[in-house]
């Protein structure tokens, strides 16, 4: 496994950690082996938990042997592997396999779910494909959900389910993900959209005959120091962020009109872009809709800063796909906390 996908698992395992998260996905997006990568990473870098697998889709054996094909080695961890399988005739039972009647024997499933997460606190529950359970009456599954949510929360747990888009009913769809906390939404291109706490995680996977691999969406800064253009008509209000700014690894660029952010931004194509709304010639508005039809530019981060505090001007820069906002008068930590959320969306990390 390379670096860089195991620096997305990690944040993944982190973020998704004691809450109940959703792979939304189109059925030709193989989004099925990135959750096997997910559990296997979780089995092997979280020693003390164990998985609770609800087999809707494929029997407990079928799962080992994708793990097995995925390049997936499980062996050494079936101890901390539970699976809730339905009954088949003249098959024996298996050590590691709580058995139900069906898929939507709610009761049975809900008692073994209950069980072993008293047995095994701190579990991940996967619900393998939860278009079996949403095909059923909604009540049924809302009631059953609201009851799996409570046992998986009582036990510290997290639960990982996988929804398929455009089978169900728009309306199921929509309560279904109604139950996860977080809800992973991939494309068919093999991108994933998601949003973990106050951050917005954007990353992209692979498949290939052998393996799996994560990158970031837009492509990640491995520079040591950002590089950050200030734009303000007002020479002090440069100088302040610098001073405000003095002890980042940063580097700045300083325009003081329109025309001079967009000439710098095109020649030194910075990390970002720190600006004001209200200059003489050429609004901050303008300015991003002129990099916005950019090749090179288009996709360098704007956060504005400005005496314009209206809802109304926050909203348009949104509408023009500014990255954040804030007021002047500003507070010095409030900077430095947006610019590393914002830059954190694009994979860059200061080095304590």
């Amino acid at each position: 496994m390379d670096e860089l996908t195991q620096e997305i698992l990690d944040k993944l395992r982190t973020g998704l950690a004691g809450k109940n998260s959703l792979f939304f996905a189109p059925v030709d997006a193989f989004i099925e082996r990135s959750v096997y990568l997910f559990v296997s990473d979780f089995i092997e870098k979280e020693p003390k938990k164990d998985v609770i697998w609800l087999c809707l889709s494929s029997s407990r054996d079928k799962i080992i042997h994708k793990f097995e094909d995925f390049g997936y080695n499980v062996s050494d961890f079936t101890g901390r592997l539970h699976f809730i399988g339905v009954e088949s005739p003249g098959k024996p039972a298996q050590e590691d396999t709580l058995y139900c009647s069906s898929p939507t024997d709610y009761t049975k499933i809900a008692s073994h779910v209950s069980n072993l997460f008293s047995a095994n606190p701190d579990s991940l529950l996967v619900i393998d494909n939860m278009n079996v359970l949403a095909s059923d009456t909604l009540q049924l599954v809302e009631n059953f959900m609201q009851f799996i949510d409570k046992k998986v929360h009582e036990g510290n747990g997290s639960m990982l389910s996988i929804l398929l888009k455009d089978i169900l009913p728009p309306e199921t769809e929509t309560l279904v993900k109604s139950f996860y906390d977080i809800v992973l939404e991939a494309t068919n291109i093999g991108e994933i959209h998601t949003e973990i706490g106050l951050m917005d995680f954007d990353f992209r996977y692979s498949v290939s005959e052998d393996s799996v691999q994560l990158e970031y969406a837009s492509k990640k800064i491995k520079r040591d120091r950002l590089k950050i253009l200030i734009v303000d008509d007002e020479p002090d209000i440069p100088e302040l962020l610098k001073l405000s700014l003095i002890n980042e690894p940063y580097d700045f660029l300083v325009a003081y009109n329109g025309e001079q952010a967009i000439d710098i931004t095109l020649k030194e194509l910075p990390d970002l872009i720190l600006l004001d709304i209200m200059m003489p010639d050429m609004d901050g508005y303008e300015v991003v809709e002129h990099l916005k039809k950019s090749k090179t530019a288009n996709e360098i981060p704007v956060m504005m800063i400005s005496a314009k505090t209206a809802v109304e001007d926050k909203v348009k820069g949104m509408e023009l796909g500014i990255d954040d906002y804030i007021s002047k008068p500003f507070d010095k930590r409030e900077v430095k906390a947006r610019i590393k959320m914002i830059m954190r969306r694009f994979g860059w990390f200061a080095e304590d």
